[in-house]
């Protein structure tokens, strides 16, 4: 998210530096750096070394259930999930579609969305992969043999009269996974499942001869879309490992976490102490663990290598453990991160459980949360109200794009007014210029009269016509072009969302990269209409402004958006074809610049237009300003 807040906030100040680039020309600060956490020694994930279905040697003589593995298909209307009986684990969940059930499916577009596996990315076909374990293996602190057993043994299933369990949206079933070991130990894994819900519960009762036995459970490893792609800045950003601590969520890329080496059987664990909820997330799911009390939560990371288009890559994956109590429910939430549904879920939720959990937390916006975050409630409600009106998220994009644009049109033509008074009052900046230039080479002195009435001059047309001052209208104007950035590139809705023709996902760049073009011809439309600043004509200046507006606009549709989702793009584009238009009447609007050939003319002109001098020597319209 570091690296989209970087973009949207290059985005938002080429704006400015395009309408007042003679005085704001600096780039985007860079990002802090995340030093939230530290480095301690943990207890290890299962052995990595001891193949599928043997046992630890300390454990060799326990017998496992005598039924074989088995595997439950638990179906509901939103999702399909896979359940194995060898370690009552979660070996597999399909999202089938969204709250407002629109079918969702995998980016290649073609195959079901996978969110979970036990093992690493598959790469090019043919391509093997590292097994990586599952999710809600349980882990003991300290016991390494034990927590092999209870992940390897093969659990008697209770719930279920055959392998596919369907639940009805309103319909709650229990799935139970149950193990009795010798000597003495007693394991109950249960899952309550909600149809119609992307949360459910889990629970795990570990004892030893009728003694609670401290565990954790495991979150991931391997979460998000299962298509391999290359990691970019827009859809396909790299998963990050949530922490909520104290109301406050701390986001972690996996590389901030140590990797476990090969064959290690004590790796370097970074704990979140305190920590209320956590998550596994990718651009728009999040695999979200609420246990009953707040703990400690060990991450941890394993890498693995694939090939993907010829080369290999390596790719990192995360594991959160999270104690539990033992018999008490944990709140699993496996879904989209949409913010309005996040926020339904959290108020049942409270309703419920009496949790106080705030699932929005979700969604990263970045080290420019604090001024975003409170504009996405009004736009989450435009882009939906236009969605409803016209069930196309492209002209949903455009809707929001006008109404945005027509009640920022005040603030835009403060900036024009404000510069047009700066261009009245040039002439007389020259002059005064002048004659600060004669008086220098007559080597006067500062605290001479001629010299200081002369600053005085100079200090009080600075005051009426300082065309900075233009510019704090479009400063007020960027917390809202970054935060419908971030929105759009985060929002789920837009995902396989079609626009028109060949735009068939919103999320995805444009195939034929028209959009691209289009936006880079706007651009420098709207660039050449900006405001020119006042004064003399300048060889450097003049340059500086052909930068400006032929240019930049090709340098930007290059690096930014010709990769960019084409929700994106139309936005950006809309903007500017909607801010041409209002340049055009601000031009038209606006009285024309008196000429000023003397000093006298230019002192006059300070002073404001003449009266009924409006209109004479009347040129042919120039759509620029004057």
């Amino acid at each position: 998210m570091m690296e989209k807040s970087r973009i949207a906030l290059a985005f938002a100040l080429s704006l400015t530096v395009m309408l007042v680039w003679q005085y704001f020309f600096a780039p985007p600060l860079p990002p802090p750096g995340d030093q939230s956490v530290a480095s301690v020694a943990s207890p290890p994930p299962p052995a990595e070394n001891t193949p599928p279905g043997e046992l630890p040697s300390a454990f060799s003589a326990m017998p496992p259930s005598d039924e074989p593995a088995r595997d439950i298909t638990v179906e509901t209307r939103l999702w399909r999930a896979t359940f194995s009986s060898q370690g009552g684990v979660l070996t597999r969940f399909v999202i089938k579609s969204l709250p407002n059930g629109r079918a969702l499916r995998a980016s290649d577009g073609k195959s079901e969305l996978e969110l979970l596996t036990t093992t690493s990315r598959r790469g090019d076909a043919g391509t093997p992969t590292t097994e990586l374990g599952a999710a809600f293996e349980l882990i003991l602190a300290e016991n390494l043999a034990l927590t092999q057993y209870l992940n390897k043994s093969r659990y008697q299933v209770a719930g279920p009269t055959d392998d596919v369990l369907t639940v009805a949206d309103g319909e709650t079933a229990t799935l139970t996974f149950t193990l009795v070991g010798e000597p003495g130990y007693r394991v109950v894994k249960r899952y309550v499942i909600r149809g119609g819900r992307y949360d459910f519960d889990f629970a795990a009762d570990v004892t030893k001869d009728e003694a609670a036995l401290p565990v954790s459970f495991r979150v991931g490893p391997n979460f998000g879309d299962q298509m391999f792609a290359d990691y970019d800045g827009y859809t396909h950003t790299p998963p990050q490992a949530v922490t909520v601590v104290g109301g406050n969520a701390s986001f972690l890329s996996f590389t901030s976490i140590d990797a476990t080496p090969p064959g290690a059987s004590k790796p370097t664990y970074l704990a979140k102490p305190n920590t209320a909820w956590c998550a596994l997330t990718d651009h728009y799911f999040a695999f979200t663990a609420i246990p009953p009390s707040p703990g400690v939560v060990q991450l941890s990371r394993r890498d693995a290598v694939t090939r993907f288009q010829g080369r290999e890559v390596k790719r990192e994956y995360a594991f959160l453990d999270v104690p539990t109590t033992n018999g008490a429910a944990n709140v699993i939430y496996i879904g989209p991160k949409d913010r309005t549904y996040l926020a339904s879920v959290s108020k049942l939720l409270k309703t419920e459980r009496g949790l106080d959990v705030d699932l929005r937390e979700l969604n990263d916006y970045g080290w420019l949360a604090f001024f975003v975050r409170p504009l996405i409630p009004g736009l989450d409600w435009l882009l939906r109200f236009f969605y409803a009106q016209t069930q196309n998220y492209g002209w949903a994009i455009v809707l929001l794009t006008f109404v945005v644009n027509m009640l920022l049109f005040p603030l835009r033509w403060k900036t024009a007014v404000s510069f047009r008074k700066a261009a009245v009052h040039a002439p007389r900046h020259k002059e005064l210029a002048e004659r600060l230039k004669r008086l220098q080479e007559q080597k006067v002195k500062m605290d001479d009269p001629r010299m200081l009435e002369l600053q005085r001059e100079q200090i009080q047309l600075m005051k009426e016509s300082l065309p900075i001052m233009g510019c704090l209208p479009m400063l007020l104007q960027l917390p809202i072009f970054v935060a419908i950035y971030v929105y759009l590139q985060l929002s789920v809705d837009l995902r396989q969302a079609p626009f028109i023709g060949w735009l068939t996902d919103l999320s995805m760049p444009d195939p034929w990269h028209v959009l691209p073009v289009v936006l880079c011809v706007t651009q420098i439309g709207q660039s050449y209409l900006m405001p020119q600043p006042p004064g003399p004509e300048d060889p450097a200046l003049a340059m500086q402004r052909k930068i400006i507006v032929w240019v930049m606009p090709i340098v930007f549709a290059a690096l930014f958006f010709w990769s960019a989702p084409s929700g994106l793009v139309v936005y950006w584009m809309a903007g500017n074809m909607i801010g041409i238009t209002q340049q055009l009447i601000i031009n038209r609007m606006l009285p024309p610049v008196p000429t000023a050939q003397a000093s006298d003319a230019a002192k006059s002109a300070a002073d404001g237009p003449v009266a009924g001098e409006k209109g004479k020597n009347k040129k042919k319209f120039d759509p620029r300003p004057a």
